[in-house]
């Protein structure tokens, strides 16, 4: 049996039911491909986590304290969009990345 379910606000709008339905199974094949050509990944999982690290600690995206849910979205977009400077700017490598986010 499928353990991956659709998410109920699919059902909440028939209008976009379909769609909703086609893009969670598109993510559902990625996410699944993904896992079973994990071996690729490996390598560059640590870099992976210190990114996340300094979105967490760095960038206040560990907790965010908004309750509007406009609010809470544009913090996470201008924290994304911050995240993407500071790799373009090459602060790219997992050194650079853990000493940057440990400062």
């Amino acid at each position: 049996k499928d353990t991956l379910t659709y998410p109920l606000r699919v059902f909440k709008d028939k209008k976009t039911e379909n769609q909703s339905k086609r893009l969670s199974k598109i993510l559902k094949r990625i996410l699944i491909q993904t896992i079973q050509n994990w071996k690729r990944y490996k390598p560059i999982s640590g870099k992976i986590e210190d990114f996340f690290k300094l979105c967490k600690s760095g960038l206040s995206l560990n907790k965010i304290h908004k309750y509007p849910p406009k609010s809470a979205e544009k913090t996470t977009i201008l924290t994304v969009l911050l995240s993407g400077l500071i790799t373009t700017q090459g602060y790219n490598t997992k050194t650079a990345l853990q000493k940057l986010s440990e400062t």
